[in-house]
């Protein structure tokens, strides 16, 4: 084969020689001056490696073709004769290295060194192009426009970072020296490679690449934490086949891994979305520029604190430069923060139970039931004390010590073996984090060979001024105090639901309960985990942090993966550490995974429980992010209720409304609060009522109806009471249900919640009332375009075996079941609002005024039409309008989304008062909706006198309701004006013809309405389902 490329070397001479004159060119004057005759040959190169001088007689060209087998010898810097021989040719090689790479290797994969590779190269930068060899490619014209070598070699970077020129081949310049000083990309650092592996005679990156050792390539990426991640994933075959960092560049975009415990991917494109909206990786964004910019890399690491700290790195990345320090340093990772003192108090509904001593030992899991004892033995002078109740322990049982020094170990190892019943571990912990670490971080691994476990610790805490052993001898009684007490406790973590079990606080320490300097940190945990924490969120905790716990109950504390180097450094703190937090922080745990915590007292303090009875012992106060549902992230008002048990066992009718303030609803919450006070009413003393908002928090000057008075959703559960309660907050604390709550609901979404809220009570008292209440008040799909939304508030009426519908007319209750979607319920035929009717003077003249009914949130009252109506109304018979005005109300809104006509005067929402009195003068109204509820608007007005035009709708004909009444049934522009007009021209010329307007219905107009009749119906259908929940 000729190695002689003839147009590579036309190329350079830029002379149009024959391609034999090309040949005699080269050996006569080109090798003299350093052109090389193909882009695989560099005769500088090849002439220093063989010891030829450049301008002699020897063609170097030809001296490589005779000898290149034999010796071996390397045509070209980035080309390995012998690393490619004994890697594709074996040791029995017939032909030389190049060559073969050239005529077969490079399509079969192989790779001219180990620092380029081929395939990776040609997928990256020439996936559509066929038929070119990827080195070549490279040697060509890759290298001069950047492109990598390898995923490791970050060309760009390195000319940049070097100062290289542009026509140096950075991977060579790395290669033949470079590597001694230089690094190959931003996230391999040579120095901290080689700090861990002696790399011989390679460079760290040949090393890496090639001997797949488990050092890290930079100290913000951990392999081990990356491959932990990593098993999770589905990384495919050949991506597996790579070292871990190469892994971790590759996957980038398809997978989201976090290179390192203190660098969160999530966090930093949440915090900087810029970045994730440009493509850029976090870590490569990070350290290449977002480090000097002081971005923040991880919930727990504050860079300005750190620089504050230490200022002469202000020009250093914050973060390489901690993890440098912060296993010998004081060097803190977060800003300490401002105490808040301020109580928090435990919720009245709080169950604190009691273990019995005495009588029969509870039944204990003990078939294969493994415990583990956590203990951090700080002042190994109390080994003895530990011993002495670990061994109240009867269980198989390991006890896995740690303690932070070398002669502590033995002491505790003499004690120990000594005394100890049960077989222990011991390891010598950095005197950081607590007792918290030691358990979390050192012990992390000794948790999956537990079914149950309790932590204890030895810390004596002279912050503490009635003296810590009080209370430390409290909570080793209430955690191992006798053989009986522990058999009780792992009893009831026996149950599925029990998580952990801790005893109630000592009483000293219970007016203390507070967030201090933690709630940042206990927010920043759980927001890792997926979950929010608030300052308004309960907080409850095993203050001293012991406590019995199931290590499952603990798995998101612990897939946090947290190190020493997340924790202060010991400075005798006592508040606002990360172990302050974490203690905090671990019944929001246990309920993150989807466990309760019991919370036990000392005899008398709480009701005696049967540890392995039926009854519901467990606490929960955190709503998390599964409780709350998915649907919430697109559609808050469908938030989901986070359920807990009550007690009491009498029934109660609970309203499920938007909003409880009628001032800021409309007619659909008046008669939503109308039915459920006159039912509530007709059921009488044996049953409570309960009003939940849904949407809307109540202010603070609401007034509840008379006999109902407004609790926090917190209190426990008083049987003989009737309440309101705040459920628009639900994200922050549950609701107490009883087995016989009724629910009434009064909009589609309100529906989807008591939906769920009934299967939780399946699952929490394995029965329910057999249907809710449910008022229908218009076909609420139709809010909503086809959609997802649509979907949701059509599934509500999908249940008619679940359901009692009451419908808000016949007309809708007729168009339901023509639709085959009920074919039954309650119909309410409302009366006009009295409020409202009261401020009708109908003595009043007429003036010339339309009202029109407007509201732009509401898409079925068709504000849009109104616009286009009366411009096209005032444009076709200007003279006859001139004198007219047009008043809209309904809703506040800026006059700006009008778009065709400036005669329209916004009023907006009104006074019942102001309405009436308008409508008492109006002498035309339109009033628009597109759906099958008649509309209570161009009722009311024609009630006071108004000629109304409104629109038909399926089967709802609104002038069959009132003479004053008249509809359309096409939304013809034209043709609605001409009715418009007509309609102007029938007040003109009889006045005072909308006051004797008749009513064509019994119902609704002068104050009739069926409630009475409807309401005993209803309350008979209610009562009849608690008797059915009772079977």
């Amino acid at each position: 084969m000729d190695l002689f490329d003839f147009d590579w070397y036309r190329s350079l001479v830029k002379d149009l020689l024959k391609r034999g004159q090309l040949r005699q060119h080269y050996r006569e004057r080109g090798q003299s001056k350093g052109l090389s005759p193909s882009p695989y040959f560099d005769p500088q190169w090849y002439a220093r490696v063989t010891n030829n001088p450049i301008d002699g007689e020897i063609d170097l060209l030809d001296h490589f073709v005779e000898n290149g087998l034999l010796n071996l010898y390397d045509p070209h810097p980035l080309f390995n004769s012998k690393w490619y021989s004994w890697n594709y040719l074996g040791e029995n090689a017939t032909v030389i290295p190049l060559i073969h790479y050239i005529e077969e290797g490079w399509q079969a994969g192989n790779n001219p060194h180990p620092l380029f590779w081929g395939q990776w190269y040609k997928n990256k930068y020439l996936n559509e192009i066929d038929g070119i060899d990827p080195f070549y490619h490279f040697l060509v014209e890759g290298h001069t426009k950047g492109c990598q070598p390898n995923p490791l070699f970050d060309v760009h970077w390195y000319v940049q970072q070097y100062n290289l020129s542009d026509k140096d081949n950075a991977l060579i310049d790395y290669i033949y020296g470079g590597h001694t000083t230089r690094d190959p990309h931003p996230l391999f650092d040579s120095n901290f490679y080689r700090s861990q592996v002696d790399c011989f005679e390679l460079s760290p990156l040949e090393h890496y690449l090639t001997n797949r050792s488990n050092a890290n390539p930079c100290i913000i990426f951990d392999e081990e934490f990356f491959v932990q991640q990593a098993r999770s994933k589905l990384i495919s075959k050949e991506v597996q086949k790579y070292p871990s960092l190469v892994q971790f560049i590759e996957i980038g975009k398809e997978f989201s891994i976090d290179p390192h415990p203190l660098f969160s991917e999530k966090f930093y494109y949440k915090q900087y979305q810029d970045i994730k909206q440009n493509g850029i990786g976090a870590l490569s964004h990070y350290v290449r520029w977002g480090a000097r910019e002081g971005r923040q890399p991880h919930p727990l690491f504050e860079p300005d604190y750190f620089w504050e700290q230490f200022p002469e790195t202000r020009n250093a990345n914050p973060l390489i430069e901690y993890l440098k320090r912060s296993a010998d340093s004081k060097a803190r990772p977060r800003r300490p923060r401002q105490p808040d003192t301020r109580l928090k108090t435990l919720p009245s509904s709080r169950k604190v139970v009691s273990f019995c001593s005495k009588g029969p030992r509870p039944e204990v899991p003990t078939i294969d039931a493994h415990v583990g004892v956590f203990a951090h033995i700080f002042y190994s002078d109390l080994a003895n004390y530990v011993v002495k109740y670990t061994n109240n322990i009867t269980l198989n049982c390991t006890i896995y010590i740690s303690t932070t020094t070398v002669v502590d170990a033995k002491v505790i190892d003499r004690v120990f073996s000594k005394k100890s019943k049960h077989n222990f571990v011991i390891r010598v912990v950095p005197n950081r984090g607590r007792d918290i670490a030691p358990m979390i971080v050192s012990f992390r691994d000794a948790f999956e060979e537990c079914d149950y476990a309790v932590h204890v610790h030895t810390k004596k805490s002279p912050h503490y001024l009635g003296g810590f052993d009080r209370w430390r001898d409290y909570l080793y009684k209430m955690n191992l105090g006798s053989p009986e007490l522990v058999n009780s406790i792992v009893a009831t973590l026996s149950r599925p639901e029990v998580g952990a079990v801790a005893p109630d606080h000592f009483a000293p320490i219970k007016p203390l309960i507070q967030w201090g300097g933690n709630l940042d940190n206990v927010a920043n945990l759980l927001s890792m985990c997926g979950e929010t924490v608030r300052d308004e969120s309960v907080l409850d905790l095993p203050s001293g942090s012991m406590f019995w716990f199931k290590p499952r109950a603990l798995k998101k504390l612990l897939d946090l993966n947290l190190r020493h180097y997340h924790f202060d450094p010991e400075e005798g703190q006592v508040d606002g550490t990360l172990a302050h937090a974490i203690e905090r922080g671990f019944f929001y745990f246990t309920e993150a995974a989807g466990y309760e915590w019991v919370i036990h007292g000392e005899a008398g303090s709480g009701t005696v429980v049967d540890a392995t009875g039926a009854e519901a012992i467990g606490n929960r106060y955190f709503p998390t992010d599964r409780d709350l549902g998915a649907v919430r992230k697109y559609y808050g008002e469908c938030t989901h209720y986070l359920i807990r048990p009550s007690d009491v066992e009498k029934p109660r009718l609970n309203l499920m409304i938007p909003l409880i303030e009628q001032s800021k609803g409309y007619a659909g919450i008046a008669t939503g609060i109308q039915i459920f006070h006159e039912l509530r009413q007709r059921l009488g003393a044996d049953f409570d009522a309960r009003i939940i908002t849904t949407d809307v928090s109540f202010g603070n000057q609401f007034i509840p109806a008379e006999g109902f008075e407004i609790v926090s959703a917190l209190d426990a559960d008083v049987e003989g009471r009737d309440v309101v309660i705040d459920g628009a907050r639900r994200y922050q604390y549950p609701i107490f249900m009883r087995r016989n709550d009724i629910m009434l609901a009064t909009a589609w979404w309100t529906a989807a919640g008591t939906l769920n809220i009934m299967e939780q009570q399946k699952k929490l008292f394995s029965t329910r009332p057999q249907k809710f209440l449910y008022l229908i008040q218009d076909f609420e799909c139709g809010f909503y375009p086809w959609s997802t939304k649509y979907a949701l508030a059509d599934q509500t009426y999908r249940h008619p075996d679940m359901t009692v519908p009451i419908f808000n007319t016949d007309i809708l209750k007729d168009y339901f079941v023509k639709n085959d979607i009920y074919d039954r319920g309650h119909v309410l035929k409302p009366g006009v609002n009295s409020n409202i009717d009261q401020h009708i003077e109908r003595s009043l003249p007429k003036e010339k005024i339309v009202l029109l009914y407007a509201r732009p949130h509401a898409e079925r009252n068709c504000l849009p039409f109104l616009d286009m109506l009366i411009d096209a109304v005032t444009t076709s018979d200007p003279e006859f309008w001139q004198d007219w005005s047009f008043v809209a109300i309904g809703e506040d809104f800026d006059p700006d989304v009008l778009r065709c006509t400036d005669r329209i005067t916004t009023k907006g929402r009104l006074t019942l008062a102001e309405y009436g009195n308008l409508a008492s003068r109006a002498a035309l109204a339109i009033s628009l909706m597109v759906s099958p509820h008649p509309s209570y608007p161009p009722m009311e007005l024609a009630n006071a006198g108004v000629l109304v035009l409104t629109n038909d709708y399926d089967n709802k004909d609104m002038s069959r309701i009132h003479d004053n009444i008249e509809s359309f049934g096409v939304f013809d522009l034209a043709a609605v004006s001409r009715r418009v007009s007509d309609l102007g021209r029938r007040w003109l010329a009889d006045p005072e013809c909308g006051w004797r307007g008749k009513s064509k219905v019994d119902w609704f107009f002068d104050g009739r309405s069926n409630i009475d009749e409807m309401i005993s119906a209803l309350a008979d259908e209610t009562r009849a389902l608690i008797d059915h929940n009772a079977s």
